[in-house]
């Protein structure tokens, strides 16, 4: 029986009755689609949209299958005996991972893996097979009715047609799907219907629908536990997918483990709250990009993955909104400095040299010599800085990492660049940030990491602090992850390394005050700050 056709308009008011109870609307704009406003005020702190995954979402690495927590002394490791590729840490996380879907894909791993089990690459091959077969090989949420859902939880559970409402709106802006993600959905599509996991019953166009949904509105589960960003298994979350992306974000998106009685298995939800206080009728918003990075690197990463050339506050437009400086498209995604050129054997001159341009175009050493063309030791200074933090980025040794690190540091934090320099680009205003402060951010980051493990605490400190006002100037706010990660570090090197409890505390209260915002008051951060104030005998208020 052929289902019936999505109707967008009576979806958008099941939508709006469901998004009610969090004081959020849903509105159709002409340019940017599909968005949600705040139908309220908003504090900072306040939760705008909590939603559960679409679905068993797919773990990345060597994870529980169920609740892809990581392995650990702690925690019972039990293997799946079918085909001994993916372990669990409790039975209810056995039960759910196989209703998820691990029952079905468990035999094509067996054919998949049996070749070569350690083989990395197709590790993540069958990730992506996965990921399709939870999404289109079966229904695992009711349909809409006329009734709004999840009124017993405090967050909202997706349907397919919050999934399928992506889809189902693509002919209405003339978006061409089919011109997207080139010959990887053609890859992924003939892959996963090798290994069994998509019905015969599923086209090809609407599996390659399925994965180019996939690539635009899809999210990584991450969590910040000290170091970089833990990114833990995709998932679908149709309802967290309505925010659009600005570099400039009311919004700040994090992940929270419910293992209660109210759910079935345990379930990541995915949470938003305001990092400003954000008025009625405004746009909420979060950052697909890391919006410390330089806008030629946000805007080539935004195009390459979700398809569209970024136009916030914080990136080049002209006097009428509209983008300048856009990045040159090529044949292979290309967005950061310092990293390798993606060119093949099989490439044309033309495609070559379209690569080319987009490589160009990302390195900050050709940004300065045109834009700081008046000042040649600024821009040769641009260049020597961007060779120290890649040599230190690739040094083995903790003394030659640091060394790199800190002349690069020094070397930027003595730049002085031309205020004006923005008009040589014929731009009508700066880069925010501008192109040299994710370079400080790396390099300061890496020279206080390493002066830590050699024991220099008052260097790391020092450096670590530095490190707090660049990355502020970089996102353009105090209230990121990042910053209050980076924040209980160094309350770390301030109480034990240097015996500093009053300025541990601060760091501490101030990680656990920004961590309540951007990670949740659950979160790894908030909770190794409040045990470290707890062990200084210090309040946490």
């Amino acid at each position: 029986m052929k289902a019936p056709k999505h109707d967008t308009e009576a979806h958008l008011e099941r939508t709006r009755a469901r998004l009610a109870r969090f004081g959020v609307d849903v509105r159709d704009d002409k340019k940017r689609g599909r968005c949600l406003v705040a139908a309220k005020d908003f504090k900072r702190g306040d939760l705008v949209l909590a939603n559960a995954p679409y679905g068993l979402p797919v773990p990345m690495g060597d994870r529980c299958a169920g609740c892809f927590m990581k392995e650990d002394d702690d925690r019972v490791k039990m293997r799946c005996k079918a085909c001994d590729m993916v372990w669990f840490c409790s039975e209810r996380c056995m039960d759910g991972a196989m209703d998820g879907g691990h029952a079905v894909e468990c035999a094509a791993m067996r054919r998949y893996f049996a070749d070569d089990p350690d083989d990395a690459i197709r590790e993540n091959g069958f990730v992506q097979f996965s990921a399709l077969h939870r999404n289109c090989g079966k229904a695992a949420h009711p349909e809409d009715t006329d009734e709004p859902l999840d009124d017993h939880l405090p967050y909202l559970v997706p349907t397919a047609a919050d999934k399928a409402d992506t889809i189902a709106r693509w002919a209405l802006h003339g978006f061409p799907w089919r011109e997207y993600c080139g010959d990887f959905a053609a890859e992924a599509t003939a892959g996963a219907r090798r290994c069994g996991l998509i019905p015969s019953s599923a086209t090809d166009e609407t599996i390659k629908k399925e994965v180019v949904r996939s690539r635009m509105n899809d999210f990584f589960i991450q969590q910040w536990r000290g170091g970089d960003i833990d990114l833990m298994a995709g998932a679908t979350y149709p309802l967290g997918a309505l925010l659009n992306h600005s570099c400039a974000p009311t919004c700040v998106c994090s992940y929270r483990l419910d293992i209660s009685d109210a759910v079935q298995y345990p379930t990541w939800i995915q949470e938003f709250r305001c990092v400003a206080d954000v008025g009625k009728g405004t746009e909420l918003t979060h950052a697909y990009v890391d919006a410390s990075d330089w806008s030629n690197h946000r805007r080539a990463e935004l195009l390459d993955r979700y398809g569209f050339v970024c136009d916030c506050p914080r990136c080049p437009t002209n006097a009428a909104g509209e983008p300048v400086n856009s990045p040159p498209t090529c044949p292979l995604p290309y967005s950061k400095s310092g990293v390798a050129p993606p060119l093949t054997p099989e490439m044309t001159r033309k495609d070559r040299d379209a690569q080319m341009a987009r490589v160009v175009w990302c390195q900050e050493a050709c940004w300065a010599q045109v834009a700081l063309e008046h000042d040649k030791r600024a821009h040769v200074t641009v260049k020597i800085a961007g060779d120290l933090i890649a040599a230190a980025e690739s040094a083995e040794e903790v003394s030659v990492e640091r060394a790199k690190a800190e002349k690069a540091a020094d070397l930027l934090r003595k730049l002085k660049v031309d205020p004006d320099s923005h008009e040589n680009l014929q731009m009508t205003e700066p880069f925010h940030p501008c192109p040299t402060v994710p370079m400080r951010i790396r390099a300061l980051q890496m020279a206080s990491n390493m002066a830590m493990i050699e024991r220099d605490f008052e260097s790391s400190l020092k450096l670590g602090e530095e490190l707090l006002d660049v990355m502020e100037a970089g996102y353009g706010t105090r209230w990121h992850a990042r910053i209050a990660n980076e924040l209980v570090r160094l309350g770390g090197v301030a109480g034990d390394g240097l015996g500093n409890v009053q300025s541990a505390a601060e760091k501490f209260r101030e990680a656990l005050e920004i961590g309540a915002v951007a990670c949740g008051v659950d979160s790894w951060v908030c909770e190794k700050a409040k045990a470290a104030l707890d062990a200084m005998g210090k309040p946490t208020d």
